[in-house]
């Protein structure tokens, strides 16, 4: 193993006089790369939607969008008005005139649904007329009485229209599936599809789906500021107006999300900079590592945005996250390089020194983290498969800009001998005074070895017992702060008027008119009694909708519009009659609830926009209550925001043993043979995983849950402390075999790395906390519990790895 470091030592010496030599074309190749990459940059998407949590191949996924292709999007935009008064007068006039306005003016829009035209079904003799709720417009008192009869008799309208006590009523807009941008029209890219030809053109649907997702949640953004403004400019809505539905969640997210991932940059570029002038005291020793650092993230972001990948939630800590990590690598070559020409080296010498010892602890380290990272490519999550695949990319590149654009530049950079660095390296109050703390740390490992080791053995057994009760964790809504319009709307739409998320179920007979019998409607009307009624926790179901629904409305407009034929007829025939008397009256809402052929229907329950976790029991419950009333003979698909929610939890779970289990595999065998001895390599890992251990039971003791962000915790930190274990004994490695004594060992480690571990673990807490300046709130989390694992794991390497190693050859 000696050999093998020392042929790779020369290596990278032979690779410092090559780019002193080459200076000029290294640095014109390496600007020319990371040009060509930022050219891709304004290609970057942003994804903060739902489905954007699953990878495109996810089953989920996949029935969602064939639902999509068949009925159009699940979700929409909820206004809710809450007027002293909704049948007056005074406020029907401002909703026809903010009816109309937003019909006229909102970009992309399908479909706008308030009193003004909401459907209402009457039979006039033997015709069946179907019309605008207001389609004549009500002049007095007695009409205005009238309409109001009118909206409270029919089911259709209760938490939809209009909210059970009449104080609050809606607009409802919907939205395109897709949307071309090259076009305002507003008009689907995949419309009109021929039923027979569905199964053929749904693998082709749903690659243009994928590639259409963030362009049509910017139209997203476009749609919620159009409505926005409209509303802003009707100074005659003196009463509370409320925004809700997951268009508009999303918007808001992806807005936070922008402005959080500036001001994380901004912070880790400054903190960075912090750090580099108190260790450097050079203008060069704080902007050449600020340089490779910055074309590494263009770069990153810019083969991102070529393979098309969007940043997502999770990924967006991404940026941030290469700045502070990235920078590692130049620090240690800029600390030798600096020392070896304050002590009068030429600058191709220092530089052939600073690679040739650096250069194997820097491939080591690139290795480590890039294996930590690289186990979340394989999670069902993905944008954490994203960080998984660009993360390790980006910390290759900084490896790579470190070795080839640093020493030119350098090489190139005039500096005096005293200048760079000359405090951090002479001041003898300043190191002093950490050489006493890290001498003082490794005193105590060295006289109080048991005891530290029973310490950390107690800690982590508790903290071992406390892992089994972590919960998982999914509500988007409650990311947002507390004071955030749409979180308080969400929260009063769901109240009252019962719900903002729908779980959608399709009901596939397979076979032509399935949907024509009686004693099938039958069950599914049981059902939608059944989902009405319950109530469990904070799950409830605001309204159960199905092509029953508007049989029952068609039945009794067809009979006087006598509430007691609000039914299902017994006959086969009549039922067809009926519906074909409707698809003739002009409507097309028919196409929402069944497909043409009348084999396939659509079942939607209204839900409130809760934790995902809770939806669970009821799926559950929902599923097997609707095999049986249907006894099998119709293929039940569920889908829709709340299945893809559920979907999302359960891929955190499996994303998250899959990439502990990934990342503690791939790093223990990384360390045994980076380290080069079986035992030494194990024991190296104890020191790893200790914080990690910790911080989890951390967690169930405060009650955090586990979520999208606080899930990667684990393996990042694992990837990032395991770089300071390296140092650490690969170190000690080198001074036990020169003095043959544990002890003193320890203590010139800790002497010598001891003060580079410390600055590398304080800058990378440091980038973590940045997070906690967050707007989203499960941002702040995952920025305070990482910024503390590499604390603890600071402490580990500082304290208990010198304990192992003193207890472990000590008694060899």
């Amino acid at each position: 193993m000696k050999r093998v470091t020392k042929k790779i030592n020369r290596f990278f010496e032979s690779l410092g006089d090559f780019f002193y030599v080459h200076k000029y074309v290294s640095i014109i190749t390496m600007l020319s790369i990371a040009f060509a990459l930022g050219l891709q940059l304004p290609g970057l998407k942003v994804d903060t939607t739902i489905e954007g949590f699953l990878r495109e191949d996810d089953p989920a996924l996949i029935k969602f969008y064939e639902f999509r292709k068949q009925f159009g999007r699940d979700d929409a935009i909820i206004i809710a008005l809450n007027p002293p008064d909704i049948f007056s007068l005074n406020f029907l006039n401002i909703l026809k005139s903010l009816h109309y306005e937003l019909e006229d003016n909102v970009p992309y829009l399908n479909e706008i649904t308030s009193m003004i035209n909401a459907r209402f079904t009457i039979g006039r003799g033997d015709e069946l007329i179907v019309e605008d709720l207001l389609e004549k417009w009500p002049e007095d008192e007695t009409q205005l009485e009238i309409l109001r009869e009118k909206v409270f008799a029919n089911p259709l309208y209760k938490n939809t229209l209009i909210s059970e006590d009449g104080k609050f009523t809606t607009i409802t807009i919907k939205i395109e599936s897709f949307i071309n941008d090259e076009t305002d029209s507003g008009t689907s890219e995949l419309q009109d599809f021929n039923d027979d030809l569905f199964e053929d053109e749904l693998s082709e649907y749903i690659t243009d789906a994928e590639e259409t997702t963030s362009q049509s949640e910017i139209n997203d953004q476009k749609i919620i500021t159009s409505i926005k403004e409209i509303i802003s400019d009707h100074r005659d809505l003196d009463f509370p107006v409320y925004l809700s539905g997951s268009p508009v969640i999303n918007t808001e997210l992806t807005e936070a999300m922008q402005r959080d991932m500036t001001l994380f940059m901004g912070l880790a570029i400054l903190v960075i900079s912090i750090f580099l002038y108190i260790l450097f005291q050079s203008w060069h020793g704080v902007m050449l590592p600020l340089l490779v650092v910055i074309l590494t993230l263009i770069s990153t972001l810019g083969l991102m945005a070529l393979s098309g990948t969007a940043i997502k939630l999770p990924s967006q800590i991404m940026p941030s996250f290469l700045l502070v990590v990235c920078v590692c690598d130049s620090v240690h070559i800029l600390a030798i390089f600096y020392r070896s020409v304050m002590e009068g080296r030429e600058k191709q010498k220092a530089l052939r020194e600073a690679l040739g010892h650096s250069g194997t602890a820097l491939l080591m380290t690139t290795v480590t983290t890039s294996g930590g990272l690289l186990s979340f490519a394989n999670a069902d999550i993905a944008p954490v498969a994203d960080i998984g695949i660009f993360g390790p990319v980006g910390v290759l590149l900084a490896f790579i800009y470190t070795i080839v654009l640093l020493p030119p530049l350098l090489s190139i950079i005039p500096m005096k001998n005293s200048t760079p660095g000359e405090k951090a390296y002479n001041d003898k109050k300043g190191p002093g005074i950490i050489d006493g703390i890290l001498t003082c740390f490794g005193n105590m490992a060295v006289n109080y070895p048991k005891t530290i080791i029973g310490v950390s053995l107690g800690l982590l057994c508790i903290a071992i017992a406390s892992i089994p009760g972590l919960t998982l964790s999914h509500h988007p809504v409650l990311w947002l702060p507390e004071n955030a319009e749409v979180r308080r709307a969400t929260e009063i739409v769901d109240e009252k008027l019962k719900g903002t998320s729908t779980l959608e179920v399709i009901l596939d007979t397979g076979e032509e008119n399935g949907w024509y019998d009686p004693e099938l409607l039958q069950d599914l009307n049981r059902m939608s009694a059944y989902a009405e009624s319950y109530s469990e926790g904070n799950v409830f179901v605001g309204q159960a909708i199905s092509l029953v629904d508007m049989l029952k409305e068609i039945n009794q407009a067809l009979h006087e519009n006598r509430s007691d034929f609000y039914t299902i007829p017994e006959d086969r025939n009549l039922i067809a009659q009926e519906f074909l008397l409707f698809e003739n009256s002009g409507s097309d809402d028919l196409e929402d609830l069944v497909d043409s052929q009348f084999s396939k229907s659509r079942f939607s329950l209204k839900l409130p926009t809760i934790d995902a976790v809770e939806y669970t029991g009821f799926t559950n419950i929902f599923e097997k209550r609707l095999i049986n009333e249907l006894n099998g003979t119709v293929e039940i698909t569920i889908t829709g925001i709340v299945a893809l929610l559920l979907r999302t939890i359960h891929a955190m779970m499996i994303s998250m043993i899959k990439s502990y289990t990934t990342a503690l595999i791939v790093i223990s065998i990384l360390m045994i043979i980076l380290l080069g001895r079986l035992g030494i390599g194990l024991l190296s890992m104890i020191p790893n995983l200790f914080p990690i251990i910790l911080i989890l039971g951390i967690m169930e003791w405060f009650h955090i849950s586990l979520d999208a962000f606080t899930l990667l915790i684990g393996s990042i930190a694992i990837g990032l402390v395991v770089d300071d274990t390296i140092h650490f004994f690969n170190n000690f490695q080198f001074f036990y075999d020169r003095e043959g004594d544990v002890r003193k060992a320890v203590v010139l480690t800790l002497q010598s790395t001891g003060r580079a571990v410390l600055f590398t673990s304080l800058v990378l807490s440091s980038g973590f906390f940045i997070y906690m300046f967050a707007s989203l709130g499960n941002l702040f989390y995952f920025g305070l519990l990482t910024g503390i694992t590499i604390l603890l794991a600071l402490c580990a390497d500082l304290i208990l790895a010198p304990a192992l190693m003193v207890l472990y050859l000590e008694k060899r």
